[in-house]
């Protein structure tokens, strides 16, 4: 039972990342769509959320401070996320936000909570912050080879490419943002008057839809248009009703899938050791997120992002030891 319950953890958490994507295609790629992603998906996360918590909230003083930190992170990552899916895949991005989730709360817990890893863990954590750079460096060296054709003749040489500093950016947010959403989910459950796990996503969700409506309004105001909706990319207009239930659609089935990964992984948790659960789920998600990539968005990941996912995953698997 167990293992069907992490089976499924990973499916639902890979298969969770088609929905942005589909959302970034049918809107013109600005943090003013990303803002509404944000709103529709704490609308749909909190339905969800409150439903499986029957209908009930709990507040502590310490779980409202951790959520608004907690709330900032998953703005800025979605962000960061919607925009870099504009200029790289959804294998990238999914890459450097769950490489997050690993890399910065293992120093976390060694500089702040005083964990004694073992020589495995540091050796995959050693492979994980090479296999962030890997990408990186060897598709640079790829594309100074292109160029140095082109400049020669031997290929076409007009080829947009897209903003290194663009995907530098993007790939620095949502690692940084998800490892720190992973490292203040961790501080807020060790505090005296902690709520529970459900309580602490529902409170958080909803300062999460709070912010998103008061950037929205901060828009609005600013652009000084008659609508503060998305722009539609197949029109070039502001998202009509049909539109925007398409949009929703595409957060709730994100919501829905999230929830029921987080549903199973929570269950798996009373039953598996930590330390073999969510090195498998990440692994399980770097894999799935590049081969979904591949069938349904046609994206052919570089030779350097596959070596990094080869490196990543050897690392996620020595944490297990």
């Amino acid at each position: 039972m167990p293992y069907l319950l992490l089976a499924g953890a990973c499916l639902f958490f890979s298969i969770q990342f088609i929905f942005p994507k589909l959302f970034q295609r049918r809107t013109d790629g600005t943090v003013h769509a990303a803002t509404w992603s944000n709103l529709m998906n704490g609308i749909a996360m909190f339905a969800i959320f409150f439903a499986i918590n029957g209908f009930t909230l709990a507040f502590s003083r310490s779980s409202v401070l951790f959520a608004v930190v907690y709330s900032l992170s998953s703005i800025v990552c979605t962000v960061a996320s919607l925009i870099g899916m504009t200029v790289t895949s959804v294998a990238a991005i999914t890459f450097y936000t769950l490489l997050g989730g690993v890399v910065l709360p293992f120093f976390y817990g060694v500089a702040v909570l005083g964990e004694k890893p073992s020589v495995w863990r540091w050796t995959g954590a050693a492979l994980l912050v090479a296999a962030l750079l890997i990408p990186f460096v060897l598709d640079n060296i790829s594309a100074k080879k292109n160029k140095s054709q082109a400049d020669s003749g031997d290929i076409p040489g007009d080829r947009k490419t897209p903003s290194k500093l663009k995907i530098i950016l993007c790939a620095a947010g949502v690692f940084v943002t998800n490892g720190l959403i992973s490292i203040v989910t961790t501080a807020a459950m060790r505090e005296p008057d902690a709520v529970s796990d459900r309580d602490f996503l529902l409170i958080a969700t909803l300062i999460r839809i709070a912010c998103s409506l008061a950037m929205l309004a901060f828009f609005w105001i600013r652009n000084k248009t008659r609508t503060p909706l998305p722009t539609d990319t197949r029109t070039g207009l502001p998202a009509g009703g049909k539109v925007m239930l398409l949009l929703f659609f595409f957060c709730f089935c994100y919501a829905l899938l999230n929830g029921a990964g987080n549903l199973c992984s929570l269950n798996c948790a009373k039953q598996m050791d930590a330390s073999l659960q969510y090195p498998v789920i990440s692994a399980a998600c770097i894999i799935f997120s590049a081969v979904i990539g591949f069938l349904i968005f046609r994206e052919k990941p570089s030779k350097g992002s596959l070596i990094g996912i080869a490196v990543s995953v050897v690392g996620i698997i020595l944490f297990i030891f």
